[in-house]
């Protein structure tokens, strides 16, 4: 993987669950998923904060040795410090968190910053190199969808910031996203949930060539 990870454009963000795939079975569908994918197309994302610190360290170190060996990225869900400590190739924000120019100023310049968003209204980078506009297709935490329509207020204001969809995706979902605008999905239980991740892998085009 390119040391400037700011380039890379992946077009599937994997956010971990314990609460949808254990231990055990969580790194067995990490693997095949970036296994199957093209290189450098899916981003495995270190989330699980209910983990004690300790423990979310060591499933970040497994995780990161099965992104390095398909050549595919891993960033971690807000621990600026637990990023630093594996070597991750960025970081995601939420909304309560500090500013993404914040988090440059600790990361450098090469680490690539992502950030929640959700009202496509709000869309500016701030600093960040992709923003997760949540929830599209789904109801999450509460919150009505907003459709793949949400693109085009959000789309003006990213710039050259990547948008992702989040919320609801499943495979034909993401076909969908992809077709509006987006620059790719992040999910969850679209591949945890599955021992099969090629119907995901082949709405967005990244199956890896054979």
């Amino acid at each position: 993987m390119s040391e400037d990870r700011r380039r890379a454009r992946p077009r599937l963000i994997v956010m971990t669950d314990l609460g949808v795939a254990p231990l055990g079975v969580l790194e067995e569908r990490i693997t095949r998923v970036v296994a199957a994918a093209a290189p450098g197309s899916v981003m495995v994302q270190l989330r699980d904060r209910e983990l004690p610190v300790r423990e979310r360290l060591e499933l970040g170190r497994r995780l990161l040795a099965m992104v390095r060996e398909h050549d595919q990225l891993f960033t971690v869900n807000d621990r600026i410090d637990l990023a630093l400590l594996l070597d991750a190739d960025g970081v995601h924000l939420g909304e309560q968190s500090v500013a993404p120019d914040d988090a440059r100023q600790i990361l450098g310049p090469e680490k690539l910053i992502s950030r929640a968003c959700h009202d496509p209204a709000s869309a500016e980078p701030r600093g960040a190199d992709a923003l997760l506009l949540s929830p599209v297709l789904g109801e999450r935490k509460g919150n009505p969808p907003l459709g793949v329509e949400a693109i085009a207020t959000a789309r003006p204001l990213a710039g050259d910031a990547r948008l992702y969809a989040l919320g609801g995706v499943d495979a034909a979902g993401a076909a969908r996203c992809v077709e509006a605008g987006f620059d790719g999905v992040a999910v969850i239980g679209a591949v945890l949930a599955t021992p099969d991740p090629h119907p995901m892998l082949a709405a967005l085009g990244i199956e890896r060539a054979r």
